[in-house]
């Protein structure tokens, strides 16, 4: 199966499903991150898709997902059907030999194996802005700034959630697709952006800083605002008036 054959067959079910995909090369990954943080064990030419959840992602395919009684909530609902979700399109290329990797998978040392917002930022999905894109760098030096990614659609509204690499598949002719600067390198704005997100996340409002296309629904954002150790019980109650409307 050639590379335009499984871009076609990942388009047609995960789209629809609510995910996009961006395909990217492993050393333009490896060329940004620092040496503890690189795919050492892939060829350098080698075809990796990036898959993003949409904001419609919720509907389309989480809430199909925890409708099944017979799926376990006890686990992180989201993680296990995006890994369900990723497992039933790869078992369709069975020619290849691919490595799945999540944005919550770690080493035993507790390092993350991938850096997301990086793979974001060189597949073209969206802009990783952080505390080096500023001359003048308001933020106390010793303070631990994370960076954020905005998608030129969806703004904040969206999450970076596997990488597929495909082992095997090498294109080093891969088109580049750089991502959109959807600030315009406009200091003031990534200042009010990385102050956002990393003091007041939980509110949301980095999400909104450029006007977007869709956002997630009030049901979403009723259940990401739910605290983690609580939204098994929020499932339940969906699940029980789901059950009450048939």
């Amino acid at each position: 199966m050639d590379l335009e054959t499984i871009h076609e067959l990942l388009q047609n079910d995960l789209v629809d499903a609510g995910f996009e995909i961006h395909s990217f090369l492993i050393s333009w990954y490896n060329s940004v991150v620092d040496p503890l943080f690189r795919l050492s064990n892939y060829d350098n030419d080698a075809v990796a898709f990036l898959i993003i959840s949409t904001p419609n992602m919720f509907e389309k395919t989480f809430l199909r997902y925890i409708a099944n009684e017979h799926k376990d909530l006890t686990r992180d609902p989201i993680d296990c059907c995006v890994k369900e979700k990723m497992q039933s399109v790869i078992e369709k290329i069975s020619d290849h030999e691919i490595d799945v990797l999540f944005d919550y998978d770690l080493w035993p040392t507790r390092r993350p194996k991938i850096i997301m917002q990086t793979v974001g930022h060189v597949s073209g999905a969206a802009y990783f802005y952080s505390r080096e894109h500023l001359t003048n760098d308001p933020f106390p030096k010793d303070r631990n700034m994370m960076g954020v990614c905005l998608h030129p659609k969806y703004g904040g509204w969206f999450a970076l959630r596997s990488v597929l690499v495909f082992k095997t598949l090498k294109c080093p002719s891969l088109p580049r697709v750089l991502p959109t600067d959807v600030l315009n390198g406009d200091e003031t704005l990534i200042i009010d952006v990385l102050q956002r997100f990393n003091d007041c996340w939980q509110d949301g409002t980095y999400r909104n800083v450029i006007p977007v296309m869709e956002m997630y629904s009030t049901l979403q954002q009723s259940y990401f605002q739910t605290k983690p150790i609580d939204r098994l019980v929020w499932l339940e109650n969906l699940r029980r008036m789901d059950n009450e409307k048939v």
